[in-house]
């Protein structure tokens, strides 16, 4: 009896007290939802302080909801707030503000002028690995650093040294398309062209021969890279856009659990195994980008030419002369330092080049095949061009040859105008406060740069249709042109670094492919073209179909 007693006294109590505690812990959880809720109005309330246009957020999404809708390109929504909102507005991913910048003069001042108040990108929502280690996650002194030795690997110079690869890569890719053609079978220019550039840069970059050209859906390389790159955001980054507090928990996730992780992981793995040869084998020649960062970590930058090929856009000089972050980023004083990458460091950048290079040149081929299909006018005035300079259809092309194609030039460049590759990632944050025209500009703000609009207004651009003509050194359009409305990679001191690598690539590619064959469309053929942007580039939603016939 007593020992019943004392049992139902003790479950009394202890019910009391897990009552109590249970209302207690409710109590602290809604106090720390309504301190959550006022901080959140208030983040959301930046612009309006600032006196700055801005979309109205979605207290947990801000507008990342509006931008990612399904069946709308972001390009779409940021066109449509601009026009609601004009050339500079802001908008909010989760709690963090971004700014898009319209207006070209003060796009010039972000990117170039006043470099040093915007030299970095937005920082990472995770602590994404290896991201933080590469040029596009780092930050401030150790960005110049890194910046300053990777340059040289993608000098003129050490990009010749590469043609060789790139042919190699790019045979087996025309015996590719001339066995369809033989069939007369239309291909889909989208999918060849990926394995032909992961050939290409996971040689270059990774020392890694696949075989992605000839079996992609065997390849676990091509399948693990395309997979990441269609499913980068994945659930854990989106908790930490929406609940910053969480950041380092869903970074942990990310890097270890998520496909994107465990592909990394691989890589990664991969790129340790190939240092720790190249460490102890130092009598053998490597003819590659990893190697050339090797070399790069142990050269003064001042030896080679550092220039990361921008130029080669017609990025404009005088703007880099005047100012004054890109003469202290380019200072002798800064070039003599004595620098040098680790092995983590380079590995990471290697991963960083694979991706990059991967889908960015892959896009850039296809728009530039499907618009030549499209317009075979042009397409027939540049076989002329290569006609006359590429004697034999099955010689292989060095450096020199394929810069000296001005109409080639012409055709890729007008091809990039039209469907940029990168639409999304041309952003920098603000060091501090700052006066941005009218507008004062909060610290760590994000500017956002819309390209898509930029390359499409018809008061830049006049006539929308395909004309490579627009790039001709002959016509005055284009000396007079703002240097800011055409920055398919970019501009100022973080503009894309691997710009000579991609030009290389891309133009041999297209050189090559041309003198052999004649695109045409097919009905297969996507018109207009299709599009969607799953993460920040713009890529074909159901491929390209197109026939490639034998030149006589």
């Amino acid at each position: 009896m007593i020992p019943s007693l004392l049992w139902w006294l003790w479950s009394f109590v202890w019910a009391g007290l897990d009552a109590y505690a249970v209302t207690f812990f409710l109590g602290i959880c809604v106090l720390c939802i309504i301190y959550w809720i006022k901080q959140r109005h208030y983040q959301h309330s930046l612009f309006a302080r600032f006196g700055i246009p801005y979309v109205k957020p979605h207290l947990l999404y801000g507008s990342y909801d509006t931008l990612r809708a399904e069946g709308r390109l972001s390009t779409d929504v940021i066109g449509d707030w601009i026009k609601m909102y004009g050339p500079v507005f802001g908008y909010f991913i989760g709690q963090t503000p971004y700014m898009v910048v319209r207006d070209l003069d003060m796009i010039r001042q972000v990117l170039v002028k006043d470099f040093h108040n915007f030299s970095n990108r937005p920082k990472l929502v995770i602590e994404a690995q290896p991201v933080i280690h590469t040029v596009v996650g780092l930050r401030d002194q150790k960005w110049k650093d890194v910046r300053s030795v990777l340059a040289p690997t993608f000098s003129m110079v050490k990009m010749k040294k590469m043609t060789g690869i790139m042919n190699t890569r790019v045979t087996e890719f025309l015996n590719i398309v001339s066995k369809a053609s033989a069939k007369d079978e239309p291909l889909e220019f989208y999918s060849i062209f990926q394995g032909l550039t992961l050939d290409v840069i996971s040689e270059c970059a990774l020392a890694m021969k696949t075989n992605c050209q000839r079996d992609q859906n065997q390849d676990e390389l091509f399948s693990a890279v395309r997979s990441f790159l269609r499913h980068a955001v994945n659930p854990a980054i989106l908790i930490a856009i929406y609940f910053s507090l969480f950041g380092k928990l869903m970074g942990f996730i990310s890097n270890h659990l998520a496909l994107s992780g465990r592909m990394t992981n691989m890589i990664v793995s991969h790129l340790k195994t190939v240092l720790n040869i190249r460490r102890k084998d130092l009598s053998t020649k490597y003819i590659d980008v990893l190697q050339l960062m090797i070399e790069a970590a142990e050269t003064n930058p001042q030896q080679e030419n550092t220039s990361n090929g921008a130029n080669d856009f017609k990025e404009n000089s005088n703007d880099n002369k005047n100012s004054k972050s890109s003469h202290s980023y380019h200072s002798n004083k800064e070039n003599a330092k004595k620098r040098y990458l680790s092995d983590e460091e380079i590995i990471a950048n290697a991963w960083v080049f694979l991706l990059a290079g991967f889908e960015t040149t892959a896009n850039s081929l296809t728009s530039t095949a499907y618009l030549l299909a499209l317009n075979p006018l042009v397409q027939e005035k540049l076989f002329q061009e290569l006609r006359e300079d590429i004697e034999d259809e099955t010689e292989e092309l060095t450096y020199d040859t394929v810069h000296n194609l001005p109409y080639l030039d012409q055709v890729f460049s007008e091809a990039l105008r039209i469907f940029p590759p990168v639409v999304t990632f041309v952003t920098r944050e603000t060091h501090k406060e700052y006066q941005l025209g009218k507008y004062r500009i909060p610290k760590e703000t994000n500017i956002m740069i819309p390209i898509w609009q930029i390359h499409h207004d018809p008061e830049l651009w006049p006539d929308p249709k395909f004309d490579p003509d627009r790039f001709s050194s002959d016509v005055k359009a284009t000396e007079s042109r703002h240097p800011m409305s055409y920055i398919p990679f970019g501009a100022g001191p973080r503009a894309c670094v691997g710009i000579r690598f991609a030009q290389l690539e891309a133009k041999l590619t297209l050189a090559r492919l041309l003198r052999n064959f004649r695109l045409e469309t097919c009905s297969e053929t996507p018109i207009p073209m299709e599009f969607e942007i799953p993460t920040v580039t713009l890529i074909p939603a159901k491929g390209v179909m197109l026939r490639a016939v034998p030149r006589e």
